[in-house]
């Protein structure tokens, strides 16, 4: 049965981004897909391997499949005062990005401008290591300096108890060293782009992936001299740059980018519970640059009356121009909260927790 032009499409970029997690059953799991026959599916991955899309190695019956690698580029560059961001971009990474979608190239040339100048004008080092890789399904970029590390520069600028609270900040966004040069956006939004994006340094991974809209935070392994930052994407991502900057930016708003979202499971490691004032204090810091201030309750079991009555009684009250908002609580996150905001019959959080309540009643 021959192939219709669309069917044939859609079976190869279904081959292409379902290869990786499958690679000695893929054309079984084709043929299922498209309810096509085996003689078909394998002529796909016959033209997909003489494309050089895909390589091959074992007999017929253990053939295994993996995605070529279609474009690299590894290259150790020496930082000096004629160095530009713009021009790694175009010399060292723009090359190798051929026939990739404008959103995707977009982003690629948002993240390399954005973090090799934060390398130019914050890591102090004299060289760094570039890496670009692409398939016909990912693009790969890593960027790695041997300065003072990001985490240890920013604790120590913000007077900060360890470099885990570095992270906390990161995330919250609008955070510089040098304000005279940087408005604090570059890793706030390129972090919001990539697919994934990994920052190593010192003894911390601090990692976020687009579609859980989760951060990780690990300290395993042997430590990283410097700051090493890997961000990958799909080749067929269908969102913008426009796109995340609006998402968070308001027009004319006097704010900047206006909203921030903040996971507070980065304030719970070994062990910490969020019970303090002290905790809330810190965790609410440098957020009156914000309109909106959201706070994900996501890995959060419980808190503490005082946490919870300075952030949603007391520093609400004294920030009446900022909407402060918690997501993703459980059932006892959300009792303590009301048990601080219950007083005042007038706040619209009541409402928002009665229903946020409600749907978790709904759904036990």
């Amino acid at each position: 049965m021959a192939l219709s032009s669309i069917k044939s499409k859609e079976m190869q970029e279904f081959i292409i981004f379902n290869v990786k997690d499958h690679p000695s059953d893929i054309g079984r799991i084709a043929m299922e897909k498209f309810g096509l026959s085996r003689v078909a599916v394998v002529s796909r991955l016959r033209s997909l391997l003489k494309a050089g899309i895909l390589t091959a190695e074992g007999n017929t019956k253990a053939r295994r499949y993996a995605l070529a690698v279609m474009s690299t580029n590894r290259k150790t560059i020496q930082l000096t005062p004629l160095t530009s961001e713009d021009q790694v971009w175009m010399d060292e990474v723009r090359p190798h990005l051929s026939e990739v979608k404008e959103n995707v190239l977009n982003i690629c040339a948002h993240g390399v401008t954005e973090m090799f100048n934060n390398v130019i004008d914050h890591s102090e080092s004299t060289t760094t290591e570039l890496f670009v890789h692409r398939t016909a399904a990912e693009v790969t970029i890593n960027i790695r300096d041997y300065g003072v590390g990001i985490f240890n520069k920013i604790q120590k600028a913000l007077n900060l108890r360890d470099p885990q609270h570095a992270i906390l900040e990161l995330t919250k966004g609008k955070l510089t060293t040098d304000k005279s040069r940087h408005t604090g956006e570059g890793i706030f939004f390129t972090s919001r782009m990539f697919d994934t994006f990994v920052i190593s340094s010192g003894t911390l991974v601090f990692q976020r992936y687009r579609g859980t809209d989760d951060w990780l935070i690990e300290s395993d392994g042997a430590p990283v001299n410097g700051t090493d930052v890997l961000m990958q994407i799909a080749t067929n991502a269908t969102h913008t740059t426009k796109e995340i900057f609006d998402k968070y930016r308001a027009e004319l708003d006097e704010f900047g980018f206006s909203k921030t979202i903040i996971p507070l499971g980065l304030m719970n490691y070994e062990g910490e519970q969020l019970i303090s004032r002290s905790q809330a204090k810190r965790l609410m810091s440098r957020v009156d640059q914000f309109r909106e201030v959201i706070l994900d309750f996501k890995g959060i079991t419980s808190i503490g009356q005082a946490f919870a009555d300075e952030v949603f009684r007391i520093y609400r009250r004294e920030h009446p121009q900022m909407h402060v908002y918690p997501m993703r609580m459980n059932a006892e996150v959300i009792r303590m909260i009301q048990r601080v905001v219950a007083e005042n019959t007038e706040d619209d959080l009541n409402e928002y927790l009665g229903k946020a309540m409600t749907n978790i009643q709904a759904h036990t």
